[in-house]
């Protein structure tokens, strides 16, 4: 007689080499494997285009997409986000570079084994830089290159990508949330009431805006370092699936962590030294790159830039022949096809003079960079880098164009979540949810209209992703009915805040879903860790946001 069946049928000649519950584990993980990200977000587009032909029988406010919108929406995307994408093929090049001379992984090797048994300390401290640079200036798309960076050092630690991925993320996440003075958020929202003639008290939502911080941030950090432990007890009870395991040891390890670190392949030569310096210095110029320092009164930046305006007279047909040439004014308004006789216009435009000392390289002072400056110098500096490592021509350009292709699927992801905004703007259902939501808050108490306020300003950041797009089209709703119902703007300004910050820690339509690409981490993975700091985190927003409506 046969004896009992151990579980082995059917494994593969990995998983019979492993203990039995290893192997259990290995087969459950395969069988639950998700979706990936760029099947979910094709799902919601396909998703949104087929609700705006439905709801467009019915409210004469939605304006139905066609098939070819839908076909064509992620090809549009990747248009609109073109900037963010081919920053981070550039980004990969200049990895690529890096990594061609061993900078990198050396520098990890070598940091693990200065730290060796106080990895985690990395965690509070990189989350406590990301939260004042979220608070300050909404620091978050910036964070992309980190996944990976971070992802390297804790899994040669012997924690997973999930860990390191979350540090980012809420690092970044929870500064956003809690913003005191971030020009995107607070600051467009401020802006937007007054033209209004509202006027906000910045020391309220300054104070407001930390103490949402310093929540989300001690919520965020007890539930990484909480799994973190967890990992580090049991590699077994990873959450990352076994195909994401085998990316992450194809990418950050080789299978073997801590045990594989001798002081032979954990010493910077003098060249990967100064390889690292370069590397930390391309990435200190773009974090101040792109903080808007003139907001916060900093203009050393932009001594030496000089400039005039020039007044240009316009005749008819110049004005015909510009209104005609441009594809936003003729596809919204259609084209001008006679002009009145006598017709003129004026046009008035700064004309540079000369640049300032930090614009001589990308053409725009340091504060006012955007993603093309940030890809012109990270490509300045890969250059620079191999150069001074003494790569051959030949090497130099492998290196990039291989780096380089690695990020081609991340690129992708930012122009499918572009989509879904494109098909809500044309058709309408953005501005028909919003004008919606403002219309049912009216008349309710402050304990009832805070969390109502917050769960629509949560759904909105879902649909339009830009948070300066989205204070712009709500406050002058939100912010007078606030005024109406005698609630405090301020607070109406940090539900807005708050909402969407905790937004960006979930939607797919955010910014780090090509930072979980990066980390070998799936988002429906993601979502299976981050649901309870996420819900604890905005269960007690709505707590401190409702008492502070009810006091002020």
């Amino acid at each position: 007689m046969s004896g009992p069946d151990t579980g082995t049928a059917g494994l593969d000649a990995g998983e019979k080499n492993m203990p039995q519950d290893t192997g259990r584990r290995a087969r459950k993980k395969r069988k639950h494997q998700m979706l990936s990200s760029y099947t979910i977000l094709l799902i919601i587009t396909v998703a949104i285009g087929i609700l705006t032909m439905v709801m467009a029988r019915f409210t004469p406010a939605i304006k139905a997409v066609k098939v070819s919108d839908i076909i064509s929406s992620p090809v549009k995307g990747v248009l609109d986000g073109i900037e963010i994408s081919l920053f981070l093929l550039i980004f990969g090049g200049c990895m690529g570079i890096v990594n061609k001379v061993g900078a990198i992984e050396t520098g990890i090797r070598a940091l693990v084994r200065h730290l060796e048994g106080r990895e985690l300390v990395l965690v509070p401290v990189i989350m406590a830089i990301f939260a004042v640079l979220g608070s300050a200036y909404g620091f978050c798309e910036e964070t992309i290159p980190f996944y990976a960076l971070l992802g390297s050092v804790m899994y040669l630690a012997g924690y997973d990508t999930m860990v390191s991925s979350a540090t980012v993320l809420f690092g970044a996440g929870v500064g956003c949330l809690g913003s005191t003075v971030n020009p995107f958020a607070n600051g467009v929202a401020i802006a937007t009431l007054h033209d209004k003639g509202i006027e906000c008290n910045q020391v309220v939502i300054i104070a407001l805006g930390a103490i949402l911080c310093v929540m989300a941030y001690c919520v965020s950090l007890f539930f990484i370092l909480r799994y973190a432990k967890r990992i580090q007890r049991d590699k077994g009870s990873s959450i990352l699936s076994l195909q994401e395991r085998e990316a992450c040891e194809k990418d950050f390890g080789s299978n073997g962590g801590k045990a594989l670190l001798t002081k032979e392949n954990s010493t910077l030569s003098r060249t990967q030294k100064v390889t690292l310096v370069l590397f930390a210095l391309t990435f200190v110029v773009m974090i101040c790159g792109f903080v808007p320092w003139k907001d916060f009164g900093v203009n050393v930046f932009d001594a030496g830039a000089s400039s005039h305006e020039e007044t240009t007279q316009l005749s008819g047909k110049q004005i015909e022949s510009d209104w005609n040439g441009n594809d936003d004014m003729t596809g919204d308004y259609g084209e001008i096809t006679s002009v009145s006789k006598g017709t003129s216009a004026k046009t008035t435009q700064t004309v540079e003079d000369s640049q300032s000392w930090t614009g001589w390289l990308t053409g725009s002072s340091i504060g006012d960079w955007y993603f093309n400056e940030a890809s012109t110098w990270f490509f300045v500096m890969a250059i620079v880098i191999a150069l001074v490592a003494h790569l051959s021509e030949a090497e130099a350009v492998d290196a990039f164009i291989g780096g380089a292709g690695d990020m081609v699927g991340v690129a992708l992801v930012v122009g499918l979540s572009r989509s879904i905004e494109l098909l809500m703007n044309m058709s309408g259902l953005d501005q028909l949810i919003l004008t919606s939501a403002s219309h049912s808050l009216k008349g309710l108490s402050a304990m009832v209209f805070t969390p109502l306020c917050y769960l629509v300003y949560l759904g909105l950041s879902v649909i339009i992703t830009s948070t300066s797009a989205l204070a712009s089209v709500s406050m002058p709703i939100m912010g007078p009915l606030a005024q109406v119902l005698h609630f405090s703007p301020d607070v109406v300004v940090m539900i807005f805040v708050a909402a969407n910050g905790l937004a960006n820690l979930f939607s797919p339509t955010a910014i780090f879903l090509p930072g979980l690409m990066l980390a070998h981490v799936g988002y429906g993975t993601y979502l299976r860790w981050a649901w309870k700091p996420i819900l604890v985190i905005g269960v007690l927003s709505v707590v401190i946001l409702t008492a502070a409506m009810m006091i002020l």
